[in-house]
């Protein structure tokens, strides 16, 4: 049981991670049998995998046709980012302290960020992204909290609002560059100011998908 558990995990993450760079676009059909010759697996941890990555809503099943990866609407991206909004605020002020001079982990991503931006890899840079806000949460050591972000998925997500909305390298290098005042206040052990920047992070995020999504809607 522990294996197929750990089969299923596997393939969850791989399929995930082909969604998330592209590999399987929105729309693509996801066929059991495919999958489980591809990967060296049988059918049943790949079932198991596709019902996860439906509860997780990446991932839909349609009658008489199987399993899809599911198109995410900006509606619903948009829906998420208030509530992650408010969950890194509390992470950040419950880190800062942790991580009061102790942000080279950051600084090593902050990095790796402005090389991505440079080279106009968005797939990368939201992968980034997400590994920066992801070190945040598990700093502030408190484990309702991870898993509240968990739940919403924030890795993929991420990925779909950068590829979809932040497509330049100016548009990157932005990005990028709006993390160098969450490690400041990081590293000074900031609590109230690490929140606030946090949030503010979040909000801006929320903020360029709503005006491209206002443009698109007006240009159809």
């Amino acid at each position: 049981m522990l294996k197929r558990s750990m089969l299923s995990d596997q393939v969850r993450e791989t399929l995930l991670e082909r969604i998330m760079d592209g590999t399987v676009k929105q729309g693509d059909r996801l066929v059991e049998s495919q999958i489980a010759k591809e990967l060296g697996v049988s059918q049943s941890p790949v079932r198991a995998a596709l019902r996860e990555l439906t509860a997780m809503r990446f991932v839909e099943q349609v009658p008489f046709k199987g399993a899809r990866v599911r198109t995410v609407a900006d509606e619903e991206l948009a829906a998420t980012y208030p509530v992650r909004a408010a969950l890194e605020r509390l992470a950040g002020q419950l880190a800062a302290p942790k991580l009061k001079g102790n942000t080279a982990e950051l600084e090593d991503i902050y990095v790796q960020m402005q090389a991505a931006a440079e080279a106009g890899n968005a797939q990368l840079m939201a992968r980034l992204d997400a590994d920066f806000h992801r070190h945040v949460i598990e700093a502030a050591g408190n484990r309702i909290l991870a898993e509240t972000w968990d739940a919403l998925n924030i890795e993929a997500r991420t990925y779909i609002t950068a590829v979809r909305v932040i497509r330049t390298r100016a548009g990157l290098k932005s990005v990028a560059d709006m993390h160098r005042d969450l490690i400041d206040a990081l590293d000074a052990g900031d609590a109230a100011r690490a929140g606030d920047r946090m949030c503010a992070h979040v909000t801006t995020f929320a903020n360029i998908l709503k005006e491209r999504t206002e443009e698109w809607d007006s240009v159809s």
